[in-house]
């Protein structure tokens, strides 16, 4: 297969997903699963039916993509490969520390499934989300996005870079990018003016302080 064909082929698939998704967390959707479940059931289970179905619909492309003929590009020494899969495990920490700055169990859906099945409860935001203040702390108090930097940092750092993987990440990274650009939009329309004073001492993606020691950057 041509690279450009290759290359095609992943982009399209990396695109429909990305659409997909975004579709999926818009008002539009949200407020037509309204009109035909009601309120009660989005609250109550639209974060984790979204949840699952992010699962199956990731599955299903890394499937896609697989099937599609590859070549390497680069590869480099052991120790190369160490250290950049030392950096992947590192981003992989960033986000699970950054999901459990919240609370986890909201932010995958299980807790407003559980609410409501066991106690037939609905509270908090449309999709049942019940913090109402603004995380600055741990994490959030280094970089504003600490869940889409370790995503940057686990799909970039790979040292073994073939034709497929290379298209992968950098749309994955441009996805990640655009994705804390909008989450930045929203986060301002629900907090004012704490938020903008909040991306006025905190960077989006490089820190600037690291445990209070400051990092010198050009």
């Amino acid at each position: 297969m041509p690279w450009y064909e290759a290359v095609g082929l992943v982009s399209l698939i990396c695109f429909l997903f990305a659409f997909i998704h975004s579709l999926c967390v818009t008002s539009t959707i949200k407020n037509l699963t309204k009109r035909l479940f009601g309120e009660t059931f989005v609250k109550a289970f639209y974060r984790f039916l979204y949840v699952c179905f992010s699962f199956v619909t990731t599955i299903g492309a890394i499937y896609l993509i697989m099937q599609i003929p590859d070549v390497y590009i680069f590869r480099g020494p052991t120790w190369f490969r160490w250290l950049m899969h030392g950096i992947q495990v590192l981003g992989l920490v960033i986000g699970i520390l950054s999901l459990n700055a919240g609370k986890p169990f909201e932010f995958v859906g299980i807790a407003q499934a559980v609410r409501y099945i066991t106690r037939r409860e609905v509270k908090g935001d449309e999709e049942g989300i019940t913090g109402d203040r603004l995380v600055k702390t741990g994490l959030y108090g280094i970089v504003r996005h600490p869940m889409y930097l370790a995503g940057i940092m686990i799909f970039t750092f790979e040292p073994n870079i073939t034709r497929n993987w290379l298209t992968v990440s950098v749309l994955a990274d441009i996805y990640f990018i655009i994705g804390a650009f909008i989450e930045e939009r929203r986060l301002i329309k629900r907090f004012g003016d704490e938020y903008i004073q909040y991306m006025k001492e905190v960077p989006r993606f490089i820190p600037k302080r690291i445990f209070g020691m400051k990092l010198s950057l050009p």
